[in-house]
């Protein structure tokens, strides 16, 4: 998937493992709004299953160009320190994020510790 052609994404608050809340989400549109969401696939690395924790705290659905769409789970992680997804299509895909992408996430979503 060529992540430079995200157009749009969708952050909810979750609704826990197994759930995804498609009704009360924000909306970022356009490549600079996207921007954090796609570098913090372009740059995830394959973790263990092991690495979550306790609930996803955002459902993220992704949309590039030509209408493909990704559903993930984020356990956002604190200022400097790994976030974790998971692919809800693959639920034993979990990916790790570095502490950089944490903080850019951190700030797009306006979330303050």
């Amino acid at each position: 998937m060529d992540r430079e052609e995200m157009i749009q994404a969708r952050v909810a608050q979750s609704s826990g493992i197994g759930s995804f809340n498609e009704t009360d989400f924000i909306m970022f549109n356009g490549i600079e709004k996207v921007r954090p969401f796609a570098d913090m696939l372009r740059n995830a690395d394959e973790a263990l299953e092991d690495s979550i924790h306790g609930e996803p705290d955002f459902d993220l659905e992704l949309h590039w160009k030509g209408g493909v769409m990704a559903q993930y789970q984020l356990w956002l992680g604190q200022k400097q320190q790994p976030s974790y997804l998971m692919d809800v299509t693959h639920p034993h895909f979990i990916y790790r994020v570095s502490g950089d992408t944490t903080n850019q996430l951190i700030q797009v979503l306006g979330v303050d510790e």
